[in-house]
């Protein structure tokens, strides 16, 4: 069964939540093309993960040495994990430098590394593990049984999210069956074409990895809304600029996105890769506004931009947001909103809101802007607590839906600027 780990190692959940596992401090995390790489200090070896979907075959089966490990030798099998879930487990040793012309061979000698693969009937899915040790080294067996210590931490999470392909596939369907008389198809990457809409997938995605069991409470009202725009007629698409001058407000947005996905949206550049875009608010929605209706509105965007910005100070009058703030008198304060909104971190646009925040955390203060609905703002005279924040921010970005960006911003007299 599962084994405790001791308390001050550090957990690390798998792409997409399909494993937790827990390792030293010391070990770095990184994810390539959905595979996990535990790195090892000095070098000593890299521990990955990686799940296999599909109908897999027996776990005598399952792991394809010709292709992970095609020069091996010394191959023989060792005892499985200590999991839950049924295990198999082999080692040996293997050259893993690319493959050399035949008269270079005569001049170079093989490296070979020892390394350790096992396989796992993981819920939904096989998952594969493999450890490389580093090939010039001795074989440290205190180091081989530590790896097999953070295994055996692994545990699957309750419910198993569909990878991106199968959740495309899934919302497919979900809209064909909603809405049989529009056309719909998947288009792109990860989007879907309902009717004359393009539907991006990824912020919906994002919230079901952490909610599997309300995929259809997820997707269905957005495919809903979509469905209705389409029904708006002239008077709503573009509409004059009295019918909507007091609701348009800013709102923050990843360059990379709005460059390859709504270039035709206002946009105005600011830090960390950010843009401002803006936005008519709608009972239940917003709408992006396009660069021909501010030809229509006879507007220039810097017009736009005030106009926005005063609207957004009179939001937040009208609906004050209550914020916590932890730490000690005399020491590191952290600033946050208490509720998750729309525009809590477009407030980071106004000049008053910086004013209110100074009075509290002083001067300058950092902020982290991990995605749209939630910010954190705190002193900057406390760099450990910096380096924690941006570890956190870093990881929220990951995970939460309408990322914005793993950076942290600093808030000074001069302005707001990318913090170093």
């Amino acid at each position: 069964m599962r084994h405790d780990p001791p308390e001050h190692w550090k957990a690390i959940t798998g792409p997409s939540g399909w494993f937790h596992i827990w390792c030293p401090p010391s070990w770095q995390v990184q994810v390539f093309e959905g595979v996990t790489h535990i790195m090892l200090p000095e070098q000593a070896g890299i521990v990955s993960l990686r799940c296999i979907w599909g109908d897999p075959p027996a776990l005598d089966d399952s792991i394809e040495f010709d292709r992970l490990f095609p020069r091996r030798r010394k191959m023989r099998r060792i005892h499985p994990l200590r999991l839950a879930q049924p295990s198999a487990g082999w080692d040996g040793e293997a050259v893993l430098d690319p493959p050399l012309k035949w008269w270079r061979r005569w001049f170079t000698r093989s490296k070979w590394h020892r390394w350790k693969a096992w396989s796992i009937e993981w819920p939904s899915m096989m998952l594969l593990v493999t450890f490389v040790e580093r090939g010039d080294r001795p074989h440290d067996p205190e180091t081989a049984t530590l790896v097999r210590m953070v295994l055996n931490t692994m545990e699957a999470p309750d419910m198993i999210a569909d990878p991106p392909q199968l959740f495309a596939a899934r919302a497919l369907k979900l809209a064909r069956d909603k809405f049989p008389l529009l056309e719909c198809e998947q288009t792109g990457e990860f989007q879907l074409r309902l009717g004359k809409s393009n539907v991006n997938l990824f912020n919906f995605y994002r919230s079901y990895v952490q909610s599997p069991d309300r995929f259809e409470n997820i997707l269905l009202p957005a495919l809903t809304t979509v469905v209705q725009v389409q029904e708006w007629g002239e008077d709503q698409t573009t509409p004059s600029l009295d019918s909507v001058r007091d609701r348009i407000m800013p709102m923050l947005y990843p360059e990379k996105v709005w460059k390859q996905n709504f270039p035709n949206f206002v946009g105005e550049p600011w830090v960390a890769n950010l843009m401002i875009l803006y936005v008519v608010d709608e009972a239940q929605a917003y709408w992006y506004i396009r660069n021909e209706l501010l030809e229509k509105w006879n507007l220039t965007a810097e017009q736009l931009h005030e106009l926005a910005l005063s609207n957004l100070d009179r939001y937040f009058d009208e609906h004050p947001s209550e914020m916590m703030l932890t730490g000690q008198e005399d020491g590191p304060k952290l600033l946050m909103p208490h509720k998750p909104d729309a525009y809590n971190t477009s407030r980071l646009l106004s000049q008053s809101f910086h004013e209110k925040v100074r009075d509290v955390l002083g001067n300058e203060f950092a902020v982290g802007l991990p995605n749209r609905d939630f910010f954190v703002a705190l002193s900057t005279d406390a760099p450990d607590m910096l380096k924690h924040i941006r570890d956190r921010v870093r990881e929220d970005f990951s995970q939460m839906d309408h990322p914005l960006t793993d950076k942290l911003l600093l808030v000074s007299q001069d302005g707001v600027s990318e913090l170093p």
